[in-house]
């Protein structure tokens, strides 16, 4: 903005003369730093707008901004604004382009001309000069945007590739951060899929035991059902009797050997208790040596008056189950298996860090279980209980099933150590803490009816799905005089219930039933309407996992099958004879 008309010719002039050659030509242009034939980069002569007009000057720089041409320098002659609001108009442009550099030159006779750049707020974008400049000095400012605004435009340049550079580095990043998630899921799907199918492959091997074990006591029910048939025939009563029990008896081995299927097939542990290490190994001692087949026998020895240890019972017997069916798969020619068991302390940590890394100061009882197979190398022994390095059995890797026999150990408290020699064998030595209480005593209780029993006429629904598990319970209950209501489901023993609920007394109902709807939910439907019905359940496995699962206790809600005459007789006379609940 100014009043001299040939400004605009007078700056030509001085661009021309500042961009002159050595030589004297007016050519406007740079040469390179690097010489040697580059090409020279020609500075244009800027192109300049004279007005002598603040609102034309503000329109021009609006109209230039609509236009995507924006103005870089805007030079106002401090003259213009005598008695005029400079502050104004220079807020105005700041307004319409906030990068807009502002020149005030000629400013000596304004008023407190001192004040300008604070009454304007220090802006960056503002130059003032006391006097007026000259041409050759106007170019000389132009010259210096030029070169600050190249400046700034090459570091734009610069950060604006640094960030791509950062986006493409960050981009690999995430995408070796994906595949290397992808890498874990998957390993952790392997992982969890060998163990499924080890623990599938362990229990096959006990049904392949239980097989042979309900093939024999099948066997015995059939033939001694024969011989009691021909009893009826002419044989004499003692021939009959001796069947019976012989019957009862194989029942009894029959349930004993499903009841250790479940607890060792059920994924809870319970809390530790004291048990006789001894009693629970000469328990097993006959399905084991069926587990490992014929070829391999099974030699036992007990320290006398061994101790007690702090261990759960399931845990155990999966342990010396495991490593039975290891010392198996390690003499596939045959061998022989001894197990033993003797007790030894450590009197403090140094001694302990002696026997094992796991080791600490205490009474323990040893389980050693040894076999005469091919043995290991330091090499396999290194890597046995290493879950990075399953094999499911291969050489060269860890077997999952010792891997769970470890866990299973270290939830006891103790710890497992193995020794082996090539083409000698393995020992496995398993400790575990002695039990500071005493154990319990494992007295066989005698079955009786008790005397307890409800002397009146009741009528009880009975929900099962297996009929003849039904007809047997029908024929103990009515023979005591019971009225007894049968039903096969939840859904027939509901619509039985909303007709006979008024004389209905109890209810014995199986957890298991067909149709989607456990024996809980039944029971559950039932209590809305009568909450003071006794109910006792059935099972012929651990229920624990079901839905809606009840706190069952074994002779007072709970009746575990197989069950007799005298337990079935003895739980529904305690149940009637109870007082409602409130």
């Amino acid at each position: 903005m100014t009043e001299e008309g040939s400004l605009q010719e007078d700056l030509r002039i001085s661009h021309a003369l500042q961009n002159a050659t050595p030589g004297g030509s007016s050519a406007a242009s740079l040469g390179g730093l690097g010489g040697g034939g580059k090409s020279k980069v020609t500075v244009a002569a800027p192109e300049v707008v004279c007005t002598a007009n603040e609102k034309e000057a503000l329109a021009l720089v609006e109209n230039a901004c609509q236009n995507h041409k924006p103005f870089n320098m805007v030079i106002m002659d401090g003259r213009l604004f005598y008695g005029k609001d400079y502050r104004h108009v220079i807020n105005r442009l700041w307004q319409i382009q906030r990068d807009l550099h502002v020149v005030l030159h000629g400013v000596s006779q304004l008023e407190a001309f001192e004040q300008i750049p604070i009454d304007l707020g220090a802006n960056p974008h503002l130059l003032v000069f006391k006097f007026r400049l000259v041409p050759f000095e106007i170019t000389q400012l132009i010259r210096t945007l030029q070169v600050k605004q190249g400046a700034d435009c090459n570091a734009s340049h610069r950060n604006l590739t640094l960030n791509a550079q950062l986006l493409e580095v960050t981009s690999r990043f995430e995408d070796v951060s994906n595949r290397l998630r992808i890498e874990q899921d998957h390993r952790r799907q392997i992982e969890e899929q060998l163990c499924r199918n080890q623990r599938l492959e362990t229990v096959g091997r006990f049904a392949d035991a239980m097989a042979h074990f309900f093939n024999n006591y099948l066997t015995v029910i059939q033939g001694h059902l024969e011989v009691a048939q021909m009893a009826q025939n002419g044989a004499s009563g003692l021939v009959q009797s001796a069947a019976l029990q012989e019957l009862q008896l194989a029942t009894q081995r029959a349930a004993g050997v499903t009841a250790q299927f479940v607890s060792f097939n059920r994924r809870e542990y319970l809390q530790p208790t004291a048990l006789h290490l001894s009693q629970i190994i000469d328990g097993q001692a006959a399905m084991l040596q069926k587990a490992v087949g014929e070829q391999i026998s099974i030699q036992v020895s007990h320290k006398p008056d061994l101790a007690c240890v702090m261990a759960d019972q399931a845990s155990l017997e999966q342990i010396v189950f495991n490593l039975l069916i290891h010392a198996r798969e390690s003499m596939p020619a045959g061998g022989r298996v001894t197990i033993q068991t003797r007790e030894f302390s450590i009197p403090d940590e140094a001694a302990a860090a002696q026997v094992h890394a796991e080791a600490k100061p205490g009474h323990f009882v040893v389980m050693t279980i040894s076999d005469t197979g091919k043995g290991m190398t330091p090499a396999e022994v290194a890597c046995l209980f290493d879950s990075s390095k399953m094999s499911s059995g291969q050489e060269g890797g860890s077997d999952i099933a010792l891997i769970l026999v470890q866990g299973l150990v270290r939830m006891q408290g103790g710890w497992i150590d193995v020794r082996s020699v090539l083409e000698v064998g393995t020992e496995f030595s398993i400790c575990l803490p002695v039990a500071t209480g005493a154990a319990p005593a494992t007295v066989t209780p005698e079955k009786k009816l008790l005397s307890n029993h409800a002397e009146d006429e009741s009528t009880i629904l009975i929900v099962d799905d297996e009929d003849s598990v039904r007809q047997v319970m029908e024929y103990v209950l009515t023979s005591q005089g019971h009225r007894v209501l049968t039903a096969a489901d939840a859904n027939e023993a509901w619509a039985i219930w909303r007709e006979k609920a008024p004389v209905i007394k109890l209810a014995l109902i199986d957890v298991k039933l067909p149709g989607g709807v456990s024996g809980f939910d039944l029971e559950k439907a039932i209590a809305q309407d009568d909450p003071t019905l006794p109910v006792i359940f059935t099972c012929g496995y651990s229920p624990t996992g079901q839905a809606n699962a009840k706190e069952l206790k074994a002779g007072e809600n709970f009746l575990p099958k197989p069950f007799g005459m005298v337990e079935l007789l003895n739980i529904v006379g305690q149940a009637l004879l109870k007082p409602a609940r409130l």
